[in-house]
């Protein structure tokens, strides 16, 4: 058993699917008769998805499929291919076990009714976490990646439960858009973070920049900015495919790129 959860599990079993009802077992007789009275169909399991390559799982609610067919991904909005997704969770084992992204969704009808405005796109961004959740016993380690087996008695899932809950929840904000994020400046706000955390990052603009230099740019391009906002992105790196293509974006991206000739902006908008 790889997973379980409130709709079904991964299993490596073959031929689960054709498991019949055992009449001394209570719940599996009882699961087989509601299902029959809810569908008119009489089998106790039904097979979804059958995964070919093999499955990558890091806790309860976290699967991806190699092939593509398994997206078990709890918290995380994908804005990418299942290649682009496997290489960067495979990636962050071996990292700080985090993908950062940003998060959208649309505004509320509360907070339309309560401040004005319109139905419009919130940006949030998010920290999607991979940290093992503590749910099941390693037995062993095999370099990056553990064996682990169902917990034999539920103080020790209690326990170790526990344990996992320290320090913070499923996954984190952090430097989240204000709540101007229905203004028409939101998407100016993510562009000028995420230019600031590229100009930081030496590896990718191959030269270093200090406060003062970073502040100048972004005055350059046509972005407000501080020297303490510089200093608060400092040791975060820039998300990709992160900048939805606005006409105020793209024109600041392409002064940017005035500026730094071999460095590509468009990695930052979202395809």
């Amino acid at each position: 058993m790889v997973s379980c959860t409130t709709d079904g599990f991964i299993s490596n079993e073959p031929d689960m699917d054709t498991t019949s009802v055992d009449p001394n077992n209570v719940f599996s007789f009882l699961y087989y008769n509601t299902r029959l009275k809810l569908t008119g169909v009489g089998a106790l399991l039904e097979k979804k998805y059958t995964e070919p390559k093999g499955v990558i799982s890091w806790r309860t609610r976290g699967q991806l499929g190699l092939s593509g067919g398994i997206k078990a991904l709890t918290g995380y909005q994908r804005h990418e291919s299942i290649e682009e997704t496997i290489d960067k969770v495979n990636k962050s084992f071996n990292d700080s076990k985090q993908i950062a992204f940003i998060q959208t969704s649309l505004r509320s009808a509360k907070d339309i009714y309560q401040n004005g405005g319109h139905s419009t796109l919130k940006l949030e961004e998010r920290i999607f976490n991979l940290k093992f959740d503590n749910r099941r016993e390693i037995t062993d380690c095999k370099g990056t990646y553990h064996i682990t087996k169902p917990f034999i008695h539920c103080l020790n899932s209690s326990q170790n439960r526990l344990i996992a809950s320290l320090g913070g929840g499923r996954y984190r904000k952090y430097s989240p858009i204000s709540k101007t994020h229905c203004k028409g400046d939101a998407y100016l706000t993510l562009t000028r973070r995420m230019i600031v955390r590229l100009l930081r990052d030496e590896e990718l603009i191959h030269v270093k920049l200090n406060r003062l230099d970073i502040f100048r740019v972004l005055k350059e391009i046509g972005l407000k900015g501080s020297l303490n906002f510089i200093s608060k992105q400092k040791g975060k790196k820039p998300i990709f495919n992160s900048i939805p293509s606005t006409e105020k974006t793209l024109v600041c991206l392409k002064k940017l790129n005035v500026l730094f000739p071999n460095l590509d902006p468009r990695i930052l908008l979202r395809k």
